[in-house]
């Protein structure tokens, strides 16, 4: 086999085995995923149950192992409660192991007395013995009680700063983030799909103009097989954007979001060029029209897709409509190290594809000519 005239073979198949390898089986890092109460009205002490995903050291004898403090396990030492732009904010040293898996209670007095603390939405941060956090943001409402107006105050008056929304400080590198946790594993497949899909209809559509340039049918065959792996890829990325819609939006399909509807519209003209070329029974005629067809809807694709979300005032996705990107925080150094190679691998593979389908329809069409 020649290596340099097949070597998006080896790419794919050395990328994609990597991808599935790491992507499925690098285990997660401890990660907050739940805390109840979710409201709490001041006046008193209240105890604080919280779900940590993945700890080692949520174990019954994890506090009494003597090798804690060598560095067996980074254990919790305080849980501090910080709202956004507060001067101040709640603590307790005071940790207990509940008895069910995963969960840690903590005790916090939360007393206002005439201290002037707001109502207002707060983070949950799990100190570990490293120094480091295990963070959920705006995780707990805090109400004052109408009698929670005089006497001392539990809350602490001092600067918070070392105790932020920075993610880089949190001991949640790859794959744990929240609200996705397990399901971040997608990452490595739904978006590799759409970056394909992109590829694949960006080349038809350059391989198209390069027929109307040309007139040779080779590369109408090409830009057919690219177009047609393409919306394979776009039907892949559609069901693996489901599942994780199901998972983390509660919908297989939200209606409301602009890129799900624009990738529906679009998927719609892609499925019309199919049916358009199935009509045409003269190849070059058939070249020619679903050529144009290709060129001009491309663009409109990559408006609906694209640009048209990130114009949204509601949209959904990571980095359309206002949201938060996963180049912002979600994609950490040890996520990258997967999530590009699995990028490149995914494109690799349904180029691969795509040669062998153009192979394939170059020998039918040589058949018939024959």
């Amino acid at each position: 086999m020649n290596l340099k005239q097949h070597w998006y073979k080896w790419v794919a198949a050395v990328f994609l085995l990597y991808v599935v390898l790491g992507g499925l089986f690098l285990p997660l890092k401890p990660g907050i995923t739940g805390l109840t109460p979710v409201k709490i009205v001041s006046g008193g002490v209240q105890t604080l149950k919280i779900n940590v995903y993945n700890a080692p050291w949520l174990k019954e004898n994890a506090f009494k192992d003597q090798e804690i403090g060598q560095g067996k396990f980074q254990i919790p030492s305080k849980v501090i409660l910080v709202a956004k732009g507060a001067p101040g904010r709640w603590e307790t040293q005071k940790i207990k192991f509940s008895g069910d898996h995963g969960q840690l209670l903590a005790d916090m007095d939360f007393t206002m007395g005439n201290a002037k603390v707001s109502n207002e939405y707060y983070s949950v941060f799990i100190e570990l013995s490293n120094g480091k956090y295990l963070g959920l943001p705006d995780a707990i409402y805090l109400e004052r009680a109408a009698g929670d107006t005089a006497g001392t105050t539990a809350y602490i008056s001092k600067s918070s700063a070392h105790v932020n929304s920075d993610r880089e400080i949190f001991e949640m590198s790859f794959p744990n983030r929240m609200v996705l946790n397990e399901s971040v594993r997608n990452l490595f497949y739904h978006v590799p799909m759409w970056f394909a899909m992109l590829a694949l209809l960006g080349m038809g559509c350059w391989y198209a103009i390069k027929y109307l340039r040309f007139g040779q049918l080779e590369d109408d065959l090409f830009a057919d097989s690219l177009v047609r792996v393409g919306i394979v890829a776009g039907i892949l990325g559609c069901v693996t954007g489901a599942t994780w819609a199901r998972v983390t939006w509660q919908s297989w399909w939200p209606a409301a979001d602009p890129k799900l509807n624009g990738v529906a519209i679009g998927m719609t003209m892609y499925f019309a060029y199919l049916l358009l070329r199935s009509t045409l029974q003269d190849p070059f005629q058939r070249a020619r029209i679903t050529a144009v067809y290709s060129v001009f809807i491309f663009p409109i694709f990559i408006a609906l897709i694209v640009i048209m979300p990130k114009l949204s005032p509601n949209s959904l996705h990571p980095g359309s409509g206002g949201t938060v990107g996963f180049n912002k925080y979600d994609l950490d150094s040890t996520m990258r190290l997967f999530f590009y190679p699995a990028v490149i691998g995914w494109i690799a593979l349904y180029y691969w594809i795509a040669n062998l389908r153009f192979r394939i329809a170059k020998l039918k069409e040589n058949k018939l000519n024959a």
